[in-house]
C-alpha cells in the first residue's frame, strides 16, 4: 500500500491539484468547520467541527472546532474560554461533529 501511495505522491501530474488535496485529506483525516457564529448569550460564540471516514473522526472534528475557536480569539488578541461542548455521530463512516460554545477573554485573565 505504501508503494502505491508513494507513486501517487511522486506523480502529482496524474491527479492534479484536486487529487493531491484528496490524498492529503485521506492521510490527515481532514476536519472542517461551519465558521464561528454568535451564541445564545452575549459575548459567546459557537463553532461546529465536522469529520468523516476514520475511527478517530470525532477527535478530528473536535480539533477543527477548537482550532477555529482559538484562531477567532487570537485575531482579537484574546484567548479562548470553552463554555460547553457537544458531540454527535457514532460510526466511523458517519459524519461526526463537535460543537463548541466559547467566549474570548483577555490574555492576562487568570486561567481557571
Amino acid at each position: 500500500m505504501f508503494s502505491y501511495i508513494r507513486s501517487m505522491i511522486s506523480t502529482p501530474r496524474r491527479f492534479g491539484a484536486f487529487g493531491a488535496l484528496a490524498l492529503a485529506c485521506l492521510l490527515a483525516a481532514c476536519g472542517t468547520t461551519n465558521g464561528v457564529t454568535a451564541g445564545a448569550q452575549p459575548n459567546t460564540y459557537t463553532v461546529t467541527g465536522k469529520a468523516t471516514g476514520t475511527r478517530m473522526s470525532w477527535v478530528t472534528a473536535r480539533n477543527a472546532a477548537m482550532d477555529a475557536a482559538s484562531e477567532y480569539c487570537k485575531q482579537r488578541a484574546q484567548r479562548v474560554a470553552i463554555r460547553s461542548e457537544a458531540t454527535s455521530g457514532v460510526r466511523s463512516l458517519q459524519e461526526q461533529t463537535s460543537t463548541v460554545s466559547f467566549s474570548c477573554v483577555p490574555e492576562n485573565d487568570a486561567r481557571g
